[in-house]
């Protein structure tokens, strides 16, 4: 099974180098640049945008998340009953079930009560993510000052796509970055600008290395994903000095990539002292 999914991603690569440098943009829309918070992160990669919008706190301090992103992003098994407005989500043996507008959540046969409600937002349903972690048993965290949520288990992230293509990508001949990759937390974005209109992210990342970086060491690595193909960073980009927690900008572009699923980033640190 491995092996074959490995051949997928070789194809699925093979496909994206073919995108990279295209400029033209197929997305269109009349909506103006937003400027966006970054707020979740799930193992080393933060997730900036989702389809069909990022995700977002509520009115009752909630974090909500697309249901689609529960199964590819999480792992988690997800059926959605649009007559009963019900979506249910396993993972391993629990069950956990949310109902459009109610407050009442079920898990494992047991109801109990949330202080939001699920919400049907651009034909989509969103659900408290920090509920739903905490009654799958998942690892997570709050980072009150940088308002950042973080899940954690080597069980998430584990699509063909995301697991097995990225990690292509990470250690491809062609897309590798240029130096060894010595951390993978060095830079956080903080917030993110999505034009719809012509397709490109503005993002913003924070070094937190707690040290002055030299030219060449940084390696914000954004990855645009569809259902079927990625749209990897540019291997010889400008990689720039940056001070301790100094901000820098990474621009990403959309080739001719169909409608983006996701925005996932990895704040990377290289090692350059042999260049």
């Amino acid at each position: 099974m491995k092996v074959k999914r490995k051949m997928i991603s070789v194809i699925l690569t093979a496909f994206m180098l073919l995108v990279i440098d295209v400029s033209a943009n197929s997305e269109t829309a009349l909506a103006a640049p937003k400027d966006y918070p970054v707020l979740l992160k799930i193992n080393d990669f933060y997730v900036l945008y989702t389809v069909p919008k990022s995700p977002y706190i509520d009115s009752n301090n909630r974090m909500m998340i697309p249901l689609r992103s529960i199964s590819e992003l999480i792992g988690a098994k997800v059926g959605y009953d649009a007559k009963s407005k019900t979506a249910t989500i396993s993972m391993d043996d629990k069950t956990v079930i949310f109902t459009i507008g109610s407050k009442t959540v079920t898990v494992n046969g047991i109801t109990d009560q949330l202080d939001t409600n699920p919400v049907l937002s651009e034909n989509s349903m969103f659900i408290p993510i920090s509920v739903l972690a905490n009654h799958l048993g998942i690892q997570s965290s709050w980072d009150e000052a940088n308002q950042l949520y973080t899940l954690t288990g080597e069980n998430l992230m584990q699509t063909e796509m995301i697991k097995y293509t990225l990690e292509d990508i990470e250690n491809g001949a062609w897309t590798a970055p240029p130096g060894k990759i010595i951390d993978n937390n060095a830079f956080m974005p903080i917030s993110y600008t999505y034009d719809s209109a012509n397709g490109s992210f503005v993002i913003r990342a924070k070094n937190i290395t707690g040290k002055d970086l030299p030219k060449g060491a940084v390696d914000v690595a954004a990855y645009l994903l569809t259902d079927d193909s990625v749209q990897f960073p540019k291997r010889d980009r400008e990689r720039p000095s940056v001070k301790k927690d100094g901000i820098i900008e990474e621009r990403v572009q959309n080739g001719r990539l169909k409608k983006i699923n996701y925005l996932l980033v990895k704040g990377r640190l290289l090692d350059r002292s042999s260049s």
